[in-house]
């Protein structure tokens, strides 16, 4: 079995969970400050007060004021400013 079937199979819990949900698009966000974005596949659109970023399952819109991104790696997404709201669209 190979290391990402072995991850997906311990992570499948069998209560309605699926070990794909693992790898959706996830955030922290600190208050004020800015968010920490991962699994991004891509950036949708960018301005000073919104910020689009995809995901294999879906999109997430971010708003607020004063958005500048602090980094911008392969999967991951550091964006700094005042996060006012995040709306998610599952696929």
């Amino acid at each position: 079995m190979g290391l990402w079937q072995e991850i997906y199979a311990q992570l499948n819990d069998g209560e309605g969970a699926s070990a794909r949900d693992a790898f959706a698009l996830c955030y922290t966000v600190w208050s004020g400050k800015g968010g920490y974005f991962q699994n991004v596949k891509s950036l949708g659109s960018f301005s000073k007060q919104e910020v689009v970023l995809y995901a294999n399952r879906g999109s997430i819109r971010i708003s607020g004021e004063n958005f500048t991104v602090a980094k911008y790696l392969e999967h991951d997404v550091l964006i700094r400013g005042n996060i006012r709201s995040i709306t998610r669209e599952d696929a």
